[in-house]
């Protein structure tokens, strides 16, 4: 009986790879890369099932610069863009390979965006309006928005940053927000302000927003104002700051605070000209 020994425990160790899909047919779940951005850090981890592990990993075609394989995982930032076709295989340790086909597509990194929550029925009463900044690092935004038959509380607004500027201009019903942080942020809400019906409505809003990335670059047309946003975001990025010859120091009083901030909002704010016919009077959605 002991000379059986040997065998009937390479049965159980043969018996005990099998389990968990060792019987099943080698496969790759990789079906699809995620997207690739310029400059961004990068990463795809590969996987497989069936077959007999372990698994080894290959993977065929041009990369981009800056991106690197190894052990079944795809890493690295991207310093070129293009869709590059590439061959991801795998191959058991019984020696059986699969082969999948796989591009990989590495664009300019979309900007980030600003999100406007509102209730998506209709309200009768007070509500809040919610800003979160989403998608990609901002150093601030601004936000031009008018408020058809909505009322805002301007003394209600809780803003993430003490370095804005807040004007509303109750004729034309616009709305204006400029706001600068210390530092990048995403994903995070920026402000929430009162609003209050005139009549009961869906509330719809058509917002102007331009917001800068984390190198203080613009996503679109920047809006009509008295002073550059590289002004306030030097209080924000300075704030609380003392010394000599600082950014944001308006007052030149070795600091910068709260009476910078009110320097920068004297003619900030262009006079808002008179809106078209039929906007501004009410009609809900107006842009």
């Amino acid at each position: 009986m002991r000379k059986l020994w040997p065998l009937a425990l390479l049965l159980a160790a043969c018996g005990a790879q099998d389990v968990g899909g060792g019987l099943d047919p080698l496969r790759l779940t990789a079906t699809a890369l995620p997207p690739a951005y310029l400059g961004e850090p990068y990463q795809a981890v590969f996987s497989a099932e069936g077959g007999v592990r372990p698994y080894s990993f290959g993977l065929d075609g041009k990369l981009p610069q800056g991106l690197t394989f190894q052990g079944g995982r795809l890493s690295g930032v991207p310093k070129e863009k293009g869709s590059f076709a590439l061959i991801l295989t795998v191959e058991d340790a019984a020696k059986n390979s699969r082969a999948q086909k796989l591009t990989l597509t590495v664009s300019d990194p979309p900007p980030p965006r600003l999100t406007l929550v509102l209730p998506p029925a209709q309200v009768e009463g007070p509500f809040l309006l919610l800003a979160r900044v989403e998608g990609r690092e901002a150093v601030g935004f601004q936000l031009d928005v008018r408020l058809p038959d909505l009322s805002p509380d301007l003394a209600s607004l809780k803003a993430l940053s003490p370095v804005h500027l807040l004007d509303y201009d109750p004729q034309s019903r616009l709305l204006r927000l400029d706001m600068a942080f210390p530092r990048p942020l995403k994903d995070q809400e920026a402000f929430r302000l009162l609003l209050t019906p005139e009549k009961p409505l869906t509330p719809r809003l058509s917002p102007q927003v331009v917001l800068y990335d984390k190198e203080g670059k613009p996503s679109g047309q920047v809006p009509s104002r008295g002073r550059p946003f590289a002004d306030l975001l030097a209080l924000a990025q300075n704030w609380g700051r003392e010394g000599k010859e600082l950014k944001g120091d308006l007052d030149g009083d070795g600091k910068v605070g709260e009476g910078d901030l009110r320097l920068l909002a004297q003619g900030y704010f262009p006079k808002v000209q008179a809106p078209p016919p039929g906007e501004g009077s009410g009609k809900e959605g107006a842009p």
